[in-house]
């Protein structure tokens, strides 16, 4: 074999074992099933990567089909992960929490199970992108960390689960008959006779609610309270986030040409 294919052999080598390196020292995940919104959309991500000093780095980030239903004030407002059995994580090593996040041992996240640490924030503290530490832990690896839920879970066991509120899915231009401030909404008319009291004229307020709640109801009701505008709601996943298509074109290449530089040298 020449001296370049020489070289060219040991810098595609080199370059696999670089590449397989960083997709071991970094995991990512999507978040795709849920207990309100539909199953199969890739609604956050969650990347768990070695960081500086021997720290576990995550960053869980919101998604296109939940952005493009934001509505005012929305954000991550929990996030919860388990840690492999005899691990020693727990909330006292997570730092770099945002202004307003604190992080709690052993919760349950709606249908998803139990998780081993639970980060939240108030309501105001909500995020659509969360990053965080875990510092303090001698030798855990990313993967330490990408581990099932346990308990009940009727949505099924993920190794993450987050809950994001904010949004508007379905209905939620109630219009004529909601509670809105729209034109004819409850709210709005409810203003209106408010003022019309204060005059000449008394309010039967009894025969408004009455019609007004019968109007809401026929319209709105579906065998479910209200549910037909989805504002919140948890999220959960183990999904691997898959290579990109040029990288696995390059590991392809790089293990062929290292298949038949071996079969030539037999």
């Amino acid at each position: 074999m020449s001296s370049l294919k020489t070289a060219t052999l040991t810098g595609l080598c080199a370059s696999l074992m670089l590449s397989a390196s960083a997709q071991a020292a970094s995991l990512s995940f999507y978040l795709d099933q849920s207990n309100v919104l539909a199953d199969g959309s890739n609604y956050l991500r969650v990347d768990v990567a070695d960081g500086a000093d021997g720290a576990i780095d995550f960053t869980v980030q919101v998604l296109g089909p939940l952005t493009g239903i934001a509505a005012k004030n929305f954000g991550i407002q929990s996030f919860a992960f388990n840690v492999v059995p005899g691990g020693d994580a727990e909330a006292m090593d997570i730092t770099g929490l945002p202004k307003g996040w604190k992080a709690v041992n052993d919760r349950r996240m709606d249908g998803f199970g139990r998780f081993d640490i639970k980060l939240r924030g108030k309501g105001n503290a909500r995020l659509e992108t969360l990053t965080f530490s875990i510092t303090g832990i001698d030798g855990d690896r990313p993967e330490d960390y990408a581990i099932l839920s346990t308990g009940k879970s009727p949505q099924g066991h993920e190794f993450f689960a987050a809950r994001v509120a904010g949004f508007e899915s379905g209905d939620c231009d109630w219009g004529g008959c909601g509670w809105s401030k729209g034109d004819g909404g409850m709210q709005t008319r409810f203003a209106l006779l408010t003022a019309a009291g204060k005059g000449k004229h008394k309010v039967d307020w009894s025969r408004i609610w009455k019609r007004d709640w019968r109007h809401h109801m026929d319209r709105h009701w579906d065998g479910d309270w209200l549910q037909d505008c989805i504002t919140s709601g948890f999220f959960g996943g183990s999904t691997a986030v898959p290579l990109p298509g040029a990288a696995w074109l390059f590991l392809t290449a790089a293990v062929g040409i290292v298949a038949r530089a071996r079969r030539r040298r037999a």
